[in-house]
């Protein structure tokens, strides 16, 4: 059964605006899950500034996290680092914290990318 669907979309120069004036490691830090911040370190180093390959990284993660987000309100509502999206075999998959409590047994995530924007949608299963 369906517990919930969630969609978003995010302009990638509204990111790369808020990476500029937060600063990318604050930013990074505070949306994304610790396994996320360690990615996010190992492919772009130390190094400041909005680069694109760091700005879609961001926005797909504000994405997904915001879709999941829409997908448990007004259920339940998580907070940034509760959602991690990692890869298996280039298909993204999702982890969210105590997801069991939530009743969600299976999710599925769908992501693209087309010029200045990034879309994500989450379908939540029990």
């Amino acid at each position: 059964m369906i517990l919930g669907i969630g969609i978003d979309i995010v302009h990638l120069p509204r990111i790369a605006r808020l990476v500029g004036s937060r600063g990318r490691d604050r930013f990074a830090r505070r949306i994304l899950s610790e396994q996320e911040h360690a990615e996010f370190r190992h492919l772009f180093g130390n190094a400041s500034g909005a680069h694109e390959r760091e700005v879609n990284y961001l926005a797909s993660r504000w994405c997904v996290k915001e879709a999941v987000y829409k997908a448990l309100y007004p259920r339940h509502r998580l907070v940034w680092k509760d959602v991690t999206l990692w890869k298996e075999q280039g298909k993204p998959m999702l982890l969210i914290a105590d997801g069991g409590k939530y009743g969600i047994r299976q999710s599925h995530v769908s992501l693209s990318h087309d010029g200045h924007y990034a879309t994500a949608m989450v379908i939540l299963e029990n």
